[in-house]
């Protein structure tokens, strides 16, 4: 009975094996595509610039005054 587990958990194990060789051995189907440097025109670079720097250019815009700070008058009517 020994020699008929152990054929099975070897088998298990080349089969294991496998898959994982196939998984990681297959392309990746999510990746972005490259283009070639010679290929951007102007407009692309252009617009790839104003898509890097657009959350820098969103931050430099000024923002309300913050509410004066003062201590609470409490809570539940706790009476702090």
């Amino acid at each position: 009975m020994s020699s008929s587990s152990s054929a099975r958990s070897s088998r298990v194990a080349t089969c294991l094996v496998l898959v994982l060789l196939l998984v990681s051995l297959r392309e990746a189907s999510a990746g972005r595509l490259l283009l070639p440097a010679g290929d951007l025109s102007s407009e692309v670079k252009d617009q790839a610039v104003v898509d890097k720097y657009a959350p820098l250019l969103l931050a430099m815009l000024p923002r309300a005054p913050t509410p004066p700070s003062a201590p609470s008058g409490g809570t539940n009517e706790a009476g702090n």
